[in-house]
């Protein structure tokens, strides 16, 4: 019988962060989660490509359609969209690799104060006349597609590893 049988299955060993502990980005985080920030800070690169393209797009197309105000409306509308999915990929990416409660945690808070300042921002611009609503609609709607297609692609296409050969 040796010293590690005493241990219990799971437990933790004296090198192992404390549990619900967040990672800071300095500890290692194993082959998996290394893979997995390179895979998130990719996807929000190419999203915010694509979502640069099809903002200008949109822009001119509303811009021709309605004029400045159409245009104001168009970016302003990929710029809630954009914000509101890069920042959760941008919270992924910081915390990977971590305990898988404290990653909940952090992008689901991250989630809550997205809605909160989303819907600040559209109770703030409700009543301005400079940008088209119906085109801020069409920006938000275009600009998430645009978004959710380039992180799809982006982590499908990732090669994150299912076991972490480390040996931690």
């Amino acid at each position: 019988m040796s010293a590690d049988d005493d241990v219990p299955y799971g437990s933790p060993s004296p090198s192992d962060p404390p549990p619900g502990a967040a990672r800071t980005g300095d500890e290692p985080v194993g082959e998996a989660g290394l893979a997995l920030r390179a895979a998130l800070r990719r996807a929000v690169r190419l999203a915010a490509l694509a979502c640069a393209v099809a903002a200008v797009l949109t822009a001119v197309v509303a811009g021709l359609l309605v004029g400045l105000p159409g245009v104001w409306g168009a970016l302003v509308g990929f710029a809630v969209a954009f914000g509101f999915l890069a920042v959760t990929a941008l919270v992924g990416a910081r915390v990977a690799g971590g305990d898988p409660v404290v990653v909940a945690g952090w992008v689901l808070g991250s989630w809550l104060v997205k809605v909160v300042v989303v819907g600040a921002v559209l109770w703030l611009v409700r009543d301005l006349d400079f940008y088209d609503p119906v085109a801020l609609f069409v920006g938000v709607v275009v600009g998430m597609v645009a978004t959710l297609f380039a992180e799809y692609r982006a982590l499908t296409s990732a090669r994150i590893p299912y076991v972490d050969t480390s040996g931690r």
